[in-house]
């Protein structure tokens, strides 16, 4: 937990089923990714205590409208839910009900010890779940992430569509959709640029700005957003290490990293 950019607290924790996959679609056993609010608090629940949080936001309803996960009309009522109340309805194909709360960092079923055992939640022993519960108010941003995946995959669930029409429904030209999120970081700040599409795969766009400065000061492409640079992807400008290009990737990689785990993130959605 962090506090005025400085950590409050740390405590273990269980995740769902899938704990390596992101959510996108109910019943899928995964804990979703991405900045979220709490919305409300349960002092008494299944598993003790209980920390509701904004599932699902924006950003999920644009992804699972793009693949096909919900459809338009439900899209239209998350988004209209979301802007007039902050309200994230159920109901629709990407689930609802997430949270946070008590149970323990692992679970027996049988004889089996399960580690990550909730259906999608994040779940605490009760003593840290208590100290938790107390900390936090309804509003207080939830930054949810895997510090494992690569850059595109740490980011993706943070970044929003790009352009929309006057109802709130994404614009796509030819299947693709273009997201973006800004991050600050400790020299300045990042731009990043994702593209996705069914026949077009991923792409990523990375750009690192000081201060005000209008230009970028390096630009990272890679066109299939996979971590790594080849022959096709490219980095230029003054961080970019000709000889060991991938070491110069892994440390824009640690700044969004540090960033995120700092509390920091810009121009994304408002997290309901």
């Amino acid at each position: 937990m962090v506090a005025d950019g400085e950590q409050a607290a740390e405590f273990p924790a269980a995740f769902g089923i899938d704990p390596d996959s992101d959510k996108y679609k109910s019943f899928d056993g995964a804990t979703p990714e991405g900045l979220y609010v709490i919305t409300y608090k349960k002092y008494k629940s299944e598993f003790h205590r209980f920390l509701g949080i904004s599932y699902p936001n924006l950003a999920d309803a644009a992804r699972g409208l793009a693949q096909g996960v919900i459809s338009l009309d439900e899209y239209k009522k998350i988004y209209q839910d979301i802007r007039k109340s902050g309200h994230t309805p159920c109901g629709t194909g990407l689930g609802c009900g997430i949270g946070i709360h008590g149970g323990g960092v692992f679970r027996y079923f049988g004889k089996n010890k399960e580690t990550d055992w909730t259906e999608g939640c994040i779940a605490l022993d009760n003593p840290a779940m208590e100290k938790l519960f107390s900390l936090c108010r309804p509003g207080d941003p939830v930054i949810i992430f895997n510090s494992r995946r690569n850059l595109c995959g740490i980011i993706r669930p943070f970044t929003h569509i790009k352009d929309m029409d006057e109802n709130g429904v994404p614009i796509c030209p030819d299947g693709i959709c273009t997201y973006q999120v800004e991050v600050p970081v400790s020299w300045g700040r990042m731009i990043i640029i994702i593209k996705e599409g069914k026949d077009y795969g991923r792409s990523m766009k990375v750009m690192g700005y000081k201060d005000d400065v209008q230009k970028p000061f390096f630009v990272l492409v890679d066109r299939n957003a996979d971590g790594y640079l080849s022959t096709v992807d490219s980095i230029s400008g003054s961080i970019a290490d000709e000889k060991r290009p991938d070491a110069t990737y892994e440390r824009i990689r640690e700044a969004v990293v540090s960033a995120l785990s700092r509390g920091d993130i810009l121009d994304s959605v408002d997290g309901r």
